[in-house]
């Protein structure tokens, strides 16, 4: 494992998807130890999937308790209630949620299907400010640059809120949907400037497919085209995991 520490930031390269998700489900157990009512959010997709096998193992074998965490999803398709079985919502509670035995009460989920969806991420935003914002948000890094839903051309200081989604992100989630069901156009999405807010940020990257795109969120001057790039902001609170195919362009 290397570690490179600036004023800024701390990047750790780790030699695989395997120790990448160790990394990260020991930087969220420990968090959880030092502070039992953690309010968290983590993303969906295939790259915290293994951080979530580790996490579950921590509490099956009793070394981690999970169940007074306070969880914030990130963002939910507009339309789509969260026990769909096509929802990102009902995909963290099986992936993650009911596994590590987070009670259900203690999950916030976007109202993504509440009549006026602008006003609900509204409340959303200040849900999270209630709690007084996140303690520690684990974050993945999309395709196209975007962190939670926030898609190329987000703001640094935007809220959450309803946006479009780019066709890339309607096709990469096309996967996850049942076959004959169209995948919405639009979600609701922690902004940048929410997340930004947090105590602690974690962004895990692996593959090399990510490689170029990490590169371009680390290395590249800050910029909207890449909302990843704005993570930055957040300087010493923001540690990048990455495993060494992802890290492979980093300079």
């Amino acid at each position: 494992m290397r570690v490179n520490e600036s004023h800024d930031y701390t990047l750790t390269i780790v030699p695989d998807s395997a120790a990448m998700s160790g990394t990260a489900a020991g930087i969220v157990a420990a968090a959880v130890a030092a502070k039992p009512d953690l309010v968290l959010a983590v993303p969906t997709g295939s790259t915290p999937l293994g951080m979530f096998e580790r996490l579950v193992a921590m509490v099956r074998a009793g070394s981690l308790d999970l169940s007074g965490v306070r969880l914030f999803c990130l963002d939910e398709y507009v339309g789509v209630e969260p026990d769909d079985p096509n929802s990102l919502t009902g995909w963290l509670r099986r992936s993650f949620v009911d596994p590590a035995g987070i009670p259900w009460a203690r999950v916030h989920a976007v109202a993504s299907a509440a009549p006026d969806p602008v006003v609900a991420a509204a409340a959303y935003d200040g849900e999270i400010a209630a709690a007084g914002g996140l303690d520690l948000a684990v974050l993945g890094l999309g395709p196209n640059g975007h962190v939670a839903y926030n898609e190329p051309g987000s703001a640094a200081d935007s809220r959450t809120r309803v946006l479009d989604l780019t066709p890339e992100s309607i096709a990469q989630a096309s996967a996850y949907w049942s076959p004959g069901v169209d995948t919405p156009s639009r979600a609701i999405t922690v902004g940048v400037g929410t997340l930004l807010e947090s105590d602690r940020i974690v962004l895990i990257v692996s593959g090399p497919a990510k490689a170029e795109m990490l590169r371009r969120t680390l290395e590249e001057p800050m910029d909207a085209a890449v909302p990843a790039s704005w993570l930055r902001l957040a300087g010493e609170r923001l540690r990048v995991v990455a495993d060494e195919d992802a890290a492979s362009a980093l300079r």
